[in-house]
């Protein structure tokens, strides 16, 4: 367990606001972070081409991990792709696949004259990358709230338009829980789901530092509440936005949604 276990999620944001040095550090002695980097600086030189990189799993492993896809290292064939594939192209798997970090992959490792890592600023990008997803994934081991509250942080300001948070589960999460809407919200239509939030999410508070943690502030409020009632009945302070339909899963109210009928979101 780490220093975040089994704390509040308000607690736990202030500590990681406050103390961000000292806690990383705390995470980083308990990993093989150091050991991970020195190999990777070792084997820059030799990450010349995209099967080079994948025939060295560890290197391959701290890559992948560096752009948010450290899950996906065994999936040799998608990882290929995209490092092969012009990430423009309206039919290349980065515009296909839904997660946001596919596409950052895709930028970073697909050109190759000269090769990613052949400069000093390549590696330490990907140095600060693995740094950065090591640290969040260690702080998502004591709290997959305080995970998602970083990765908003991270990821929300500068976004524009609705689609770049309906394209990012991460993203939509935080943004639904701090609506909310509950996790059944993901058997809608994406028309649906589009109806739902562009009257309740205003774009521009993501232009500021201050929009994006007001965003963030709520979605950890709201997650704890939904810790607190979990298994509670309609009658819970956050319930209460729903009716009750039984087995057939949560009715959104038409009045609190502001459409035309009820929707009915299958538990």
């Amino acid at each position: 367990m780490g220093v975040l276990s089994g704390i509040d999620n308000s607690t736990g944001w202030a500590l990681l606001q406050n103390n961000t040095a000292p806690i990383e550090a705390a995470y980083a002695a308990d990993s093989s972070s150091a050991s991970d980097i020195a190999y990777f600086k070792s084997v820059a030189s030799t990450l010349t081409t995209p099967d080079a990189l994948l025939k060295n799993y560890r290197a391959l492993s701290f890559v992948a991990t560096a752009y948010g896809l450290g899950t996906e290292v065994d999936q040799t064939a998608i990882l290929k792709k995209l490092m092969t594939q012009d990430p423009n192209a309206t039919t290349s798997l980065a515009q296909q696949l839904s997660d946001n970090n596919y596409r950052v992959f895709a930028n970073a490792m697909s050109t190759w004259t000269p090769p990613p890592f052949s400069t000093a600023a390549g590696i330490n990008a990907a140095i600060a990358g693995y740094q950065q997803h090591s640290f969040d994934t260690s702080v998502g081991t004591d709290s997959t709230s305080l995970q998602s509250a970083l990765y908003f942080t991270q990821n929300a300001k500068g976004l524009t338009l609705l689609s770049q948070i309906m394209s990012d589960p991460a993203l939509l999460n935080v943004v639904t829980t701090s609506l909310g809407i509950p996790a059944a919200f993901g058997n809608l239509s994406y028309d649906q789901q589009v109806a739902i939030l562009k009257p309740r999410v205003d774009m521009t508070q993501f232009a500021t530092t201050a929009g994006v943690a007001s965003m963030v502030n709520k979605y950890l409020a709201m997650d704890q509440l939904n810790q607190i009632t979990s298994g509670a009945t309609a009658s819970s302070p956050l319930l209460a936005l729903f009716g009750s339909s039984g087995s057939q899963g949560l009715t959104l109210n038409a009045q609190v949604l502001g459409l035309g009928g009820s929707l009915n979101l299958l538990a």
